[in-house]
């Protein structure tokens, strides 16, 4: 099973939902190698610039690694599906 990188945007006031991104590209075969990128110093740089890419004024509450099947289902719930 494939692991992603996932932030959570921090929510503004008077919003109801959070906004999640998830990142494809890079894909991990375990959680230890999805942690590992995101706490080296190199790749931490650029995953904030990646994510001021594509949020540059929400800040990025948190970031995890999330495992591909856990993120579907996620995503169903979040769908009403």
């Amino acid at each position: 099973m494939k692991w992603f990188i996932l932030f959570m945007m921090a929510q503004g006031a008077g919003e109801i939902h959070r906004e999640y991104y998830r990142l494809n590209n890079p894909a991990f075969d375990s959680e230890n190698e999805c942690v590992e990128f995101v706490s080296t110093p190199q790749s931490n740089a650029m995953l904030k610039d990646h994510i001021k890419t594509k949020y540059p004024i929400t800040p990025v509450e948190g970031v995890w690694c999330i495992r591909e099947d856990v993120w579907k289902k996620f995503i169903s719930m979040d769908n009403g599906i």
